[in-house]
């Protein structure tokens, strides 16, 4: 895969091989959609990003693109999230990828935050392990909020510290981090921040699953290794233009 066998096509999204292969980019929008249109692949980049051990790690999932947000939007502005991720196990998470900072962006991610409760809340109340509890105890958990995690891949740099590429984000007492001992209030409701040139910088090589996904993303699948693994593989078929 070196740099100089990789020819970049007309099209911005498609790269050339030095076999005339073409593959898509999956860093814009409707191509990251492509590369995420499988619950393998969506499994095995959540267990990866969130460093899930096989006691926690996601097991069964449904998955939607442009997931709606039915509740009053500011200017009737309709908000949508990329990819909308449902476990069976009742957890809710959110997957943006951003190809540039917007302005007012840490509130922006805050805003998608709070759709990603509101969202999340609302199918965790029609679930079936909710609908299965006596009217007793759903009246005791009437305020009872799932975890969600709402997950920012960014092209541009957002973290201040250059020697990290993922940053976990959460609630914490202002008390207890001027005190040194602060730890997360909750941990049901978190962002994982990921700095893709940060990354590129700071990881060479692939020796992690979490790497191969991130270089995949942020390089394009002329920058991954060749590889056998099947999930992998099948990934980089979706790519595939020719």
């Amino acid at each position: 895969m070196p740099e100089e066998n990789v020819s970049q096509s007309t099209k911005k999204y498609i790269v050339t091989n030095e076999r005339g292969e073409e593959f898509l980019l999956p860093k814009y929008a409707a191509t990251f959609r492509i590369l995420m249109d499988d619950k393998d692949t969506i499994r095995d980049v959540l267990n990866s990003l969130l460093q899930l051990d096989c006691d926690h790690e996601i097991a069964e999932l449904e998955y939607e693109f442009e997931k709606p947000i039915d509740i009053f939007m500011p200017e009737n502005d309709p908000a949508r999230l990329d990819v909308w991720v449902h476990t069976r196990d009742n957890r809710y998470l959110n997957i943006e990828m951003q190809n540039k900072v917007h302005s007012f962006l840490y509130d922006r991610m805050q805003l998608y935050n709070s759709y990603l409760t509101l969202r999340g809340k609302y199918e965790f109340n029609r679930s079936p392990y909710f609908l299965g509890l006596s009217d007793e105890e759903r009246k005791y958990r009437y305020y009872e909020l799932p975890e969600t995690v709402s997950i920012w891949l960014c092209n541009e740099s957002i973290l201040k510290s250059k020697d990290i590429y993922k940053d976990v984000w959460s609630t914490y007492s202002e008390h207890d981090v001027e005190s040194g001992s602060a730890l997360p209030i909750s941990r049901k409701n978190r962002y994982i921040v990921i700095d893709l040139p940060n990354f590129v910088k700071l990881r060479k090589g692939v020796k992690t699953r979490e790497d191969f996904w991130l270089r995949l993303i942020s390089r394009g699948p002329l920058q991954v290794p060749e590889t056998e693994d099947p999930i992998f593989a099948n990934a980089l078929d979706r790519l595939r233009v020719s």
